[in-house]
């Protein structure tokens, strides 16, 4: 399976570097785009994604956000695209070292497609490949 675009959302610079590295490694999308935070995030997916700004194929197909960040957090960002009328499947997958049992229960209430603790492995990305084939 193979994403024709995927953004990366983390405050990391390192972090999406090695990210960004292994995806391209692995073959599994044409394009990476980075946000440094959720507002970032937030305004590509809204430039992107909407209406007449998915006609140029920017959108992405899957999101991997991280939840602790400056400016917008991940749980911000899940709250506040769920309130954009998005005409296209975008998967999210939750990139995080928290394992506080409260983001855990949190992240359940939104629709995304997995939780992923850092860092991120080719083996934990075949996982979120084949939970998304599952859907």
């Amino acid at each position: 399976m193979k994403f024709k675009r995927i953004l990366l959302v983390d405050d990391d610079q390192i972090t999406n570097f090695l990210n960004e590295n292994l995806i391209k490694e692995m073959n599994i999308s044409d394009y990476i785009s980075i946000a440094n935070d959720g507002q970032e995030a937030l305004d590509y997916v809204k430039l992107n994604c909407l209406g007449s700004g998915n006609v140029n194929g920017a959108c992405c197909d899957l999101i991997l956000l991280d939840l602790n960040m400056p400016v917008m957090d991940g749980f911000e960002f899940l709250e506040k695209v769920s309130e954009l009328k998005i005409d296209t499947s975008i998967s999210i997958v939750l990139l995080t070292t928290s394992s506080n049992e409260r983001d855990l229960e949190r992240a359940k209430t939104f629709n995304i497609m997995g939780y992923i603790n850092k860092p991120l492995t080719e083996a934990k990305i075949q996982q979120a490949i084949q939970q998304r084939n599952k859907n």
